[in-house]
């Protein structure tokens, strides 16, 4: 009896011991303050000494019940952020969470501010962002450009169920319109857009969604596994507008199947998604590609080849 006692009082400590690492304490005492004509600072206390790290979120309210856009990540131990994509004389909210995990604390304080930026030396934020074109494989957006003084602009985008944006590319002075290519077939993505130079950077346009059309590109397919890998070559060649490719898989496999122009820049993915077991045929239309060299490569965890085709005109 007393050794079951005994038992259920370690039990009860271990799992009491568990039950407490679950809490994760919010940080507090919030602030947000313009600084040096091109940022906002916000600062916390951090009061908890199991999170990974910080999420910020932002809004132009401090309504709870809107939605608020999580704006950036601080590291484990952090008391900071510099919002960096702001427009002058527009107020700011904020608040912050830790996070370890799937675990969170509950938000801080809200903190607002007024944004006060060196608009002589800072560029304008663009606007008026759109989604323009949709394929299976790309995504084009264009904008309004709203400075004279920028060097180009930076495009931000996030994936659905990502929680930050990335910033995966920029494009030069006036350039108003930017496709990406090499996404998944029926994916949605959120894009936003800023304007720099070398005095800062403006804030971000409005988000806007697209999602990339279902992939079409498969027309036949024999699912009886066949002996070996293979890559076939393109037929017809020389082509125009458009030529299939034959390929086979032993095993189900994750394919990407990538064209390439002979300067090796990626101008069109066919494939991108777990196929099962079994030959099949793509078509690709280069309509909207000019004559010459290109290369089509497939690639899946035990097998990749690479052949060319030549476009005639």
């Amino acid at each position: 009896m007393i050794k079951i006692i005994l038992q259920f009082l370690v039990l009860t400590a271990i799992f009491s011991g568990i039950a407490g690492a679950q809490v994760i304490n919010a940080p507090s005492n919030l602030e947000a303050e313009p600084e040096e004509f091109s940022y906002i600072k916000v600062k916390w206390d951090d009061n908890s000494n199991n999170e990974q790290g910080f999420y910020i979120e932002r809004s132009y309210t401090g309504d709870t019940s809107v939605a608020w856009e999580t704006i950036g990540s601080a590291g484990q131990n952090a008391d900071r952020f510099l919002d960096y994509w702001v427009t002058n004389n527009v107020r700011y909210y904020y608040r912050v969470y830790a996070y370890a995990g799937n675990l969170r604390s509950d938000y801080s304080n809200i903190a607002d501010t007024i944004a006060i930026i060196d608009t002589a030396n800072i560029p304008l934020a663009p606007s008026n962002l759109i989604l323009t074109d949709s394929t299976p494989t790309s995504i084009t957006i264009e904008w309004q450009d709203n400075s004279d003084n920028e060097l180009g602009f930076i495009i931000a985008r996030r994936e659905e169920g990502q929680m930050l944006f990335q910033y995966i590319d920029t494009v030069g002075l006036d350039i108003l319109t930017y496709q990406e290519v090499g996404l998944t077939p029926d994916n949605v993505y959120y894009y936003k857009v800023c304007s720099y130079n070398t005095f800062g950077l403006s804030d971000f346009t409005n988000t806007v969604a697209g999602r990339t059309a279902k992939s079409t590109n498969i027309v036949s397919q024999n699912v009886k596994i066949p002996e070996g890998y293979f890559l076939g070559d393109n037929f017809p060649n020389p082509f125009n507008p458009s030529t299939n490719i034959k390929f086979s898989i032993t095993e189900k496999s994750f394919v990407k199947l990538v064209i390439y122009n002979s300067s090796g820049k990626e101008v069109d993915r066919l494939l991108n998604q777990s196929l099962l077991a079994g030959t099949y045929q793509l078509k690709w239309n280069a309509e909207n590609q000019t004559s010459g060299v290109y290369f089509y490569r497939i690639e899946t965890e035990n097998f990749s080849a690479i052949k060319k085709m030549i476009l005639i005109k």
